[in-house]
């Protein structure tokens, strides 16, 4: 696979997640700085990681929204 395709689809992930925790934060209140993915910055188990790190926050959230 084309590695330029492969960056494009992973900031396009970061960027999806990363929209879904400022929804979050709009109905919280509690808006939080969240890491961006640099191009070429992190190989595929530490791309993965950063990313598997945003949706468990994404998922800790809104257990906390909903259970409130």
């Amino acid at each position: 696979m084309d590695k330029t395709l492969i960056e494009e689809k992973r900031n396009e992930l970061n960027l999806e997640i990363r929209k879904v925790l400022a929804i979050i934060d709009m109905i919280d209140g509690n808006k939080k700085k969240y890491e961006d993915y640099e191009t070429n910055s992190l190989d595929e188990i530490g791309f993965l990681d950063q990313q598997l790190k945003l949706v468990k926050e994404t998922e800790d959230r809104l257990v906390t929204i909903f259970k409130d």
